[in-house]
């Protein structure tokens, strides 16, 4: 037989692939029978793949259910292609378009692989009184808006890492507790958006969105900050529908294709459209890796 007319492609790995995809696209951990079901093979063959995949380190299981879902190495994978893009390239436009309409300080944030967010780029504000927010700048993502909007689109396993531990109390407002910050997490991606008030510096409130790339995983964070004498909720109604739309620009560049913002951030946010998806992603970490850490700020 010639080599043209032999089949140049390996059927189990294509099939364990055709899994691994099945997986990630499912909106809940998937057990043997159900792939056994979806592709019409015997378990016994399913459970073969899918040992194989775990053994890699492409998929896990709960030993709960006994249900696979993703693993984080699929994760890290994934920002290792977008870590290629500068965001800052991309992101940069859509926030001086955003700055000059709100005359607002706009950032771009993303996370560290120690759990910090770290500043990427940032525009000041042109007002007199504004927040003072450096390029590097280390900040605690759990009670700042731009972590809030990362937390609330990572995997469970990522949130628990960055929620380890003993939570400290920066200002009155800190959230330092788990359970209370998961249900805010909630409600950041039932309404699409993120607010700090006052949780890491009392005199700063922030709003943040999510960025997000093809898979709906969010990669980075577009925030303002603002004083918190100036912060009420009129403002806070005016820029979340702003935010929103311009973090759809930037998804969008990034081969998101989710459903769009609505135009006044109110019928279907950004969040809501995907509630089902809790996404995952941490640093872009060239860029991160290119900015010196500082431990200034508030957002």
């Amino acid at each position: 037989m010639k080599d043209s007319s032999r089949k140049k492609t390996v059927q189990s790995l294509q099939r364990g692939l055709e899994i691994l995809v099945a997986v990630a696209r499912a909106d809940r951990p998937l057990g043997i029978t159900e792939l056994s079901r979806q592709f019409g093979l015997a378990k016994g063959s399913i459970s073969r793949l899918v040992a194989t995949l775990v053994e890699q380190s492409f998929l896990t299981r709960d030993p709960e259910t006994a249900k696979y879902r993703l693993s984080m190495k699929i994760w890290e994978l994934g920002n290792g292609a977008v870590s290629r893009l500068d965001i800052r390239d991309i992101a940069r436009p859509v926030m001086k378009a955003l700055n000059s309409a709100t005359q607002e300080t706009v950032h771009l944030t993303v996370l560290t692989e120690k759990d910090q967010i770290v500043f990427l780029d940032k525009l000041d504000s042109t007002r007199a009184i504004r927040p003072n927010i450096e390029v590097g700048a280390l900040l605690p993502a759990y009670c700042v808006a731009n972590g809030k909007a990362l937390l609330a689109f990572l995997p469970p396993s990522r949130v628990e890492s960055v929620l380890r531990g003993k939570l400290r109390l920066f200002t009155p407002s800190t959230i330092t507790r788990k359970s209370e910050l998961l249900a805010q997490l909630g409600e950041v991606r039932r309404l699409g958006y993120a607010v700090n008030r006052g949780e890491y510096r009392i005199d700063v409130w922030g709003l943040a969105v999510p960025i997000r790339d093809h898979t709906g995983f969010a990669v980075a964070a577009l925030g303002i900050s603002v004083p918190s004498q100036r912060m009420n909720q009129e403002l806070i109604a005016d820029l979340a529908p702003r935010l929103m739309n311009s973090a759809q620009q930037i998804s969008l560049a990034l081969g998101h294709r989710g459903e769009p913002a609505s135009s006044d951030g109110s019928s279907r946010p950004l969040g809501a459209a995907r509630a089902g998806r809790h996404g995952r992603a941490s640093p872009v970490l060239a860029a991160a890796r290119r900015v010196e850490p500082l431990d200034r700020g508030g957002a």
